[in-house]
């Protein structure tokens, strides 16, 4: 048998580890792999906390996801068909999402529910019956119209004259109220961004229009016990260097020359095959030939902050407590509170634990359990051409007599990760990334279906 081929995983998020473990578990057994990550523990996981006793929580020791893993029925069909291959359990979830204006010192104004399970909505205690009423037929109107337009108004893709369409001008030709937009379309889908409004309506039309589409009245779903049993499950067996920080990738001959620092020792090794599963800005900084491609797409960073501070909670009714508690039918309560720039989004928990992702609020330092900053590849017209010519035809590198083109997986260098597919950032993204690289490299996806 000839010897295995040597592969460096750089990063241990979801794309990272579902990489490392399709190469690693490949039948013929041709891959050797190595995964790094810069922190003491891996990534995927790391961001989240446990809520103890010490915490003021009298029942089982909990873990809260952070980033919260929500995933969608049709959105997530791979991450969907791994978690059934692993056994992996997982629940519906529903959620109620009071809408607030902290402009107007934080007006709650309406009170939707995911995949619109609640109807009629639930009435906000600060409006009377006919403005209830009056409001419920407006926004009924304009997300029917939306959704309409959504399935049977595509967006408009680039020509030789002209970009293609972003969220912006497309919400503008189907000529989409203003009012609406700002105030439900925007905090609605920013809290899921994570990004500021304006961030959000520069995103290319087309992501939006299929994303509406994919969770049209769809559900919910969240793992079992928390992410941290995906981590485990998916890990075991992998070789990791953790506390390791990859600082350059560069091509030696025909094989690819990884340099790291581990402590405060440097060391380095020549691996046949390199995959970076991290952010674009991380990319561009180890590996000097997509720099300037990398600069090109937006990072930015977002805080997660799990306290106990109630005052930045805005008041929602007794009845929406009913309904968050009904038994056998409980809904999980996601404020969303917007100003006209951003979106802050408050996830309550038991024992009256909140986690406070995007604030806006000041949050009392004092009642601060956990806080943590995580990066976000954001969308633009620019940025999606930019990754899609990566995963396709390819991207001009270099100047003058040495410029080149360079696609995914040159150099036996891949990509992988949320934002390597063309789509929204999500999940379904690491899971695509990981399977393109796997794919390419014959090894076989064992939760794919041959006969698809």
């Amino acid at each position: 048998m000839a010897d295995k081929q040597t592969v460096a995983v750089v990063g241990s998020g979801m794309a990272g580890l579902v990489t490392a473990f399709l190469l690693q578990q490949d039948k013929k057994g041709r891959y050797d792999v190595q995964l790094f990550e810069t922190q003491d523990h891996l990534s995927l996981d790391s961001a989240s906390y446990t809520i103890t006793k010490d915490h003021g929580h009298n029942s089982t020791p909990y873990r809260i996801d952070l980033p919260m893993r929500a995933f969608g029925d049709n959105c997530h069909n791979n991450l969907k068909r791994m978690y059934d291959y692993f056994g992996i359990q997982y629940g519906r979830k529903k959620f109620i999402y009071p809408l607030t204006t902290l402009s107007e010192k934080k007006a709650l104004h309406f009170i939707y529910s995911s995949a619109n399970h609640q109807i009629p909505p639930i009435r906000p205690p600060t409006s009377s019956y006919a403005s209830w009423i009056i409001k419920t037929a407006y926004l009924g109107l304009c997300y029917f119209w939306l959704m309409l337009c959504c399935f049977f108004v595509q967006s408009k893709e680039a020509t030789a004259q002209h970009e293609e369409e972003s969220l912006r001008q497309y919400l503008e030709r189907i000529w989409l109220p203003h009012y609406f937009v700002r105030t439900y379309i925007c905090p609605m889908f920013t809290s899921i961004t994570t990004c500021s409004h304006e961030e959000f309506l520069d995103f290319p039309a087309k992501d939006f229009v299929e994303f509406a589409k994919k969770i049209y009245r769809r559900p919910q779903y969240y793992v079992t016990g928390g992410v941290h049993h995906v981590q485990a499950t998916i890990a075991n067996g992998l070789s990791v260097k953790l506390r390791t920080t990859v600082t350059s990738v560069e091509h030696t001959g025909t094989k690819t020359r990884v340099t790291w620092v581990e402590g405060e020792k440097e060391g380095s090794a020549m691996f046949d095959h390199v995959v970076m599963a991290v952010t674009p800005n991380v990319v561009g900084a180890i590996y000097q030939p997509l720099r300037d491609a990398m600069n090109s797409i937006p990072v930015v960073p977002v805080q997660s902050i799990i306290h106990r501070d109630a005052d930045v909670i805005p008041e929602c009714g007794e009845e929406v407590r009913v309904q968050a508690t009904k038994q056998g039918n409980q809904r999980d309560v996601l404020h969303i509170c917007s100003d006209d720039n951003a979106t802050e989004t408050h996830h309550e928990h038991p024992s009256s634990v909140y986690v406070t992702t995007f604030p806006i609020s000041s949050i009392d330092p004092s009642k601060i359990i956990h806080h943590v900053q995580f990066s976000r590849t954001l969308r633009s017209v620019k940025s999606r051409w930019i990754v899609n010519q990566l995963m396709g035809n390819g991207i001009p590198i270099g100047q003058g007599e040495k410029e080149q083109i360079w696609r995914n997986g040159d150099g036996n260098v891949w990509l992988a990760g949320s934002w390597c597919y063309d789509g929204m950032v999500l999940l379904e993204g690491c899971m695509e990334s990981a399977m393109t690289v796997a794919e390419r490299l014959g090894v076989e996806v064992p939760w794919v279906d041959k006969s698809d």
